[in-house]
């Protein structure tokens, strides 16, 4: 699907093609696709593998007969569709903007243009702020999902300390799998974002420093959440894993007890057993009797010997 845009004075306005300057990719077909690369001659593969999560962050300036000079900027953006793996989640945006035009490419399973023009039209002005309001919507979205995984995190260390169910188990997993994705996201995102506030000139064409450091202050809160998220994410993992190796050294200790137990009792059944002379109660019709009370009373206080030693826990 193809959407077009008109940036104002007063904001970001629906439009026609041809007034429009800026132009949305959304869901697009490959005859959208391949109708736009033509229409402005534009590298064939510059949307090849635009729903990857594996996508490069980039920043990279370009000539183009048609449309002048071009930048282009490829961004990350998290779905807010939890019902998708977090591969499906994670949606390149690409920006490509020329003096008069601006072409945005957004994922196929996203819904950022919605959320973008619900709370930033009427704050856009230029393209420079629309780029600008796009990186601020983006870090929002990173930072929603963090306060998530947080809430996910505490369950997680709760559930550590009581059970070493696989339910819970299979949740650590999932868990730090969104986390690495999340990580490897953020991580390329800053070093595409860093070269664009230190080594471009944007920060001065956009004129707001408050903007600008109110991105820079989500982008390093997202990053630090991150850092501090995957670290408790090993040390939960490691609580798991001496939990669990604590229940079976009880359960070993346990069954080491109770056959310490159950071998008194045989031993002084084997004794008796023994086709030797001499034994004694052997001529006596209770001998059978004797023997068994002996081989009970022995375990008996076999067991409370080792349950005052702590053995049987």
């Amino acid at each position: 699907m193809i959407s077009t845009f008109k940036i104002t004075d007063s904001g970001i306005e629906k439009a026609t093609q041809d007034v429009s300057n800026w132009i949305v990719l959304q869901k697009a077909t490959k005859v959208e696709l391949t109708e736009i690369v033509e229409k402005y001659e534009l590298p064939k593969d510059i949307f090849v593998g635009g729903d990857d999560a594996e996508e490069i962050n980039q920043y990279e300036k370009m000539n183009n007969d048609r449309l002048g000079e071009l930048t282009i900027l490829s961004l990350m953006n998290l779905s807010d569709n939890r019902e998708l793996p977090i591969e499906k989640r994670l949606e390149p945006l690409i920006l490509i903007f020329a003096k008069e035009m601006t072409l945005t490419f957004v994922g196929d399973n996203s819904d950022f243009l919605t959320s973008f023009l619900t709370r930033s039209a009427h704050k856009v002005t230029n393209k420079e702020q629309l780029c600008a309001y796009i990186i601020k919507r983006t870090y929002a979205h990173f930072l929603k999902e963090l306060k998530t995984i947080k809430k996910i995190i505490d369950e997680l260390d709760a559930a550590a300390r009581t059970t070493t169910k696989n339910e819970a188990l299979f949740r650590l997993a999932d868990t730090q799998r969104d986390v690495v994705y999340l990580d490897n996201a953020l991580q390329g995102q800053k070093e595409t974002l860093n070269y664009l506030w230190e080594e471009t000139n944007f920060a001065q064409q956009l004129g707001d420093e408050n903007l600008v450091y109110n991105i820079r202050l989500r982008q390093a809160h997202a990053e630090e959440r991150i850092l501090i998220y995957r670290d408790l994410l090993e040390t939960i993992g490691g609580l798991f894993s001496d939990m669990m190796s604590n229940h079976l050294n009880r359960l070993m200790k346990f069954l080491d007890s109770a056959t310490l137990v159950v071998s008194i009792a045989a031993l002084v059944a084997g004794i008796w057993g023994m086709n030797t002379g001499g034994l004694p109660g052997k001529e006596t019709k209770n001998g059978f009797f004797f023997v068994m009370i002996l081989a009970v009373v022995v375990s008996i206080l076999t067991t409370i010997y080792l349950k005052r030693k702590d053995f049987t826990k």
